[in-house]
């Protein structure tokens, strides 16, 4: 409990730039923006269950494209605003360590983009199922969010990293969503094996077959990956204060 109260003070700081900014609405948006192919779906439905539906969208639109932009967003704007301003040596001037600094970005990134994706999935799932069959699509909700969750844990570490050495890290994040997870993920088997879309996709696959043991394996995985991420960033923040 005392680690976290001390991440609070930057994490509120960084929320507070979110809101101040178009970060946090641009989120909020980006992830209703399935909700709107599942009002379609139901205006023009075809022969396509609700879940078939769903899981489509969600494997194909959502862990590939949509999630990693929504995540990008507050990941780079989190360093990225202080560095292009130039106020980041203000922060380094606080009593503040540099993990605390990392960990409590990294904590408002996740605390703007888990809700809003939570959110869309929800309203998504909603609209799709014709409030009739919610209830069937309860467990395909829930390895979704589980899946969704997973992959903004692991994404908002990488590109936290990111922020920290490529200047217009947004372009560099935009140019890796689209270029290896949208495209070559899908098609190269070499590309596909380490792309976060496969990972978050085993995950989902997982949770809604019921392999606990799937999802585990390929949610501790990422984690990991996102734990060495963080390191690494609180270790080139470290380097940057003797630039």
């Amino acid at each position: 409990m005392g680690a976290v109260w001390r991440l609070l003070p930057v994490t509120t700081l960084t929320l507070r730039q979110f809101a101040g900014g178009r970060t946090a609405r641009l989120v909020f948006l980006l992830s209703l923006i399935p909700a709107l192919f599942a009002a379609i779906y139901v205006a023009r439905p075809w022969d396509v269950a609700a879940e078939g539906f769903l899981v489509d969208l969600f494997r194909e639109m959502i862990v590939p494209t949509l999630l990693p932009i929504v995540v990008l967003l507050p990941a780079t704007a989190a360093f990225g605003d202080e560095l292009e301003d130039g106020t980041l040596p203000y922060l380094f001037m606080k009593p503040v360590t540099r993990a605390r600094l990392v960990l409590g970005k990294y904590a408002a990134i996740l605390l703007v983009a888990v809700p809003a994706l939570i959110v869309g999935l929800a309203v998504t799932t909603f609209v799709a199922s014709g409030s009739s069959a919610m209830p069937e699509l309860w467990p395909t909700l829930r390895a979704m969010i589980g899946a969704a969750a997973v992959e903004t844990i692991l994404l908002g570490a990488v590109f936290l990293l990111v922020s920290l050495f490529i200047p217009r890290a947004l372009l560099a994040g935009m140019i890796y969503i689209f270029a290896w997870e949208s495209l070559l993920g899908r098609y190269l088997p070499g590309v596909r094996a380490i792309s976060s879309r496969e990972a978050t996709l085993r995950v989902f696959d997982g949770l809604l077959a019921g392999d606990s043991e799937l999802a585990m394996r390929s949610a501790v995985t990422m984690i990991v990956v996102a734990m060495v991420c963080l390191v690494l960033a609180t270790w080139r923040l470290s380097r940057m204060q003797m630039d």
